[in-house]
């Protein structure tokens, strides 16, 4: 009985401070139809391909209108270091780095608005002794990291559009 009078609480606690979703049939519709009006740049090399898919669908995944207010520009580095020596000087796990610089750029009469950010994540994988199992952890953990950042980068941008709203 505690419980439910708990979650009781916590829901008007909740409904009272204001909060409102997003997305969702809660969401505003404005937010969501401003950000099924980005384009998604196109973003080099096979981890900003699937950046931008991950973008696309979180983004707009309606599809883009045909005459987009905004642009989205993405620009994805990416580093790699190991660690976890063992005492043959063979390294046992890895960590890899990547940064996402966006820039969010209005077009027509949304000129003035523009929103830009960078966005950091490290990702972690074991290097193992079969050399397929080690590059298929080492996809895995790259599938990871840029689905995290497209995440990221499309809250970030949604919580810019729905403020530009409001203002």
């Amino acid at each position: 009985m505690f419980r439910i009078s708990a979650y009781v609480a916590a829901l008007a606690v909740l409904g009272a401070c204001g909060f409102q979703p997003i997305y969702g049939s809660g969401g505003a519709p404005g937010t969501q139809i401003e950000m099924a009006s980005i384009e998604v740049g196109v973003i080099k090399d096979r981890q900003g391909q699937q950046l931008r898919n991950f973008l696309l669908d979180r983004i707009n995944p309606g599809g883009t209108l045909q005459s987009p207010n905004y642009t989205l520009t993405v620009v994805l580095t990416s580093g790699k270091e190991f660690l976890a020596f063992r005492k043959s000087q063979f390294s046992t796990r890895a960590n890899l780095n990547f940064v996402a610089v966006f820039n969010l750029k209005g077009k027509n009469q949304y000129s003035g608005e523009n929103f830009s950010g960078t966005s950091k994540i490290t990702v972690s994988y074991n290097i193992l002794s079969s050399h397929f199992a080690t590059l298929t952890a080492e996809e895995n953990a790259r599938t990871r990291a840029v689905k995290e950042l497209s995440a990221d980068i499309s809250n970030r941008i949604a919580a810019f559009v729905r403020r530009s709203q409001v203002s």
